[in-house]
């Protein structure tokens, strides 16, 4: 088998897009980034294949500080790739503590990196990945949706702030959350539920695949929880993306019940669950 660094993220998608587009909603995490990528907004990225006799078995790829993601195509290759993929990374120069993946096969990579570095990692998240093609007809909060202004940036900063502590993620630079903020605001990808002229919830379309889309950052102000303005925002955005889209998708933690709840009520099914684990080396 070889461990191949691609430099070139137009080769790269040249050489993986073809597969990761047999499962497109499955592998919408490493397409949205993918593109992200080749738009040149992450400065810092690793893309790899791991192949044999010109065959495409996986292809793994990270933009440091988020999680390094990889996908196995064969599932019938899964053993034979991991115990050479665990040797490989270690060996590598690759920059990342975090992995997420699939959540049989980030079963697999926990068994192995134990096994090779005799260090066990942390399962920092499991979560449960979800695909929407029709809105239910679900009642509506009190409110409306609209997409942020950039007078409501600094709010928005907060929040995401706020999100990132109750999801125990990492705290970002003040200048970086203004840049994604920002970005997000002035794409047109940042929505708000208002109510009486004041902004109570927030959710943002991310990572578009050929026939995809992604909902994420869905924010509640704790105060005004339990009113169903994440299940209106989440519901009416979606319908919004489903006109030129023909799916959504977004990520639960499987341990907040309420999220899944709701997404489902929205008609949101469940089509796989990954594994997010921190690593010890």
């Amino acid at each position: 088998m070889e461990f191949k660094v691609c430099d070139d993220p137009g080769a790269f998608s040249e050489r993986v897009l073809p597969e990761l587009m047999k499962r497109e909603a499955e592998h919408s995490l490493m397409i949205g980034v993918l593109d992200d990528i080749k738009q040149d907004k992450y400065d810092d990225f690793t893309q790899v294949t791991i192949e044999a006799n010109d065959r495409l078995l996986a292809a793994l790829q990270v933009t440091p500080p988020h999680p390094l993601n990889y996908v196995l195509f064969d599932e019938q290759t899964a053993d034979d790739v991991m115990s050479f993929l665990i040797p490989a990374l270690l060996e590598s120069e690759l920059t990342f503590r975090d992995v997420v993946s699939e959540r049989t096969q980030a079963m697999n990579f926990y068994t192995l990196w134990t096994h090779f570095t005799g260090n066990e990692p942390e399962f920092f998240m499991e979560q449960g990945f979800y695909r929407l093609e029709r809105v239910n007809d679900v009642a509506l909060a009190e409110g409306r949706i609209r997409q942020a202004t950039p007078a409501e940036r600094p709010l928005l900063e907060q929040w995401y702030n706020a999100f990132a502590h109750e999801n125990g993620l990492d705290r970002s630079s003040k200048n970086k959350v203004s840049r994604v903020v920002q970005a997000m605001v002035d794409n047109g990808d940042a929505y708000v539920w208002e109510v009486d002229g004041k902004i109570v919830s927030c959710a943002k379309k991310s990572r578009a695949t050929m026939n995809g889309v992604t909902v994420s950052f869905v924010y509640t102000v704790p105060e005004r929880r339990g009113n169903g303005y994440a299940r209106s925002i989440v519901a009416e955005l979606s319908r919004e993306l489903l006109k030129t889209k023909r799916f959504c998708t977004l990520y639960t933690d499987l341990t907040n019940p309420t999220s899944n709840k709701i997404y489902q009520e929205v008609g949101y099914e469940p089509i796989m669950e990954s594994s997010w684990i921190r690593l010890a080396r």
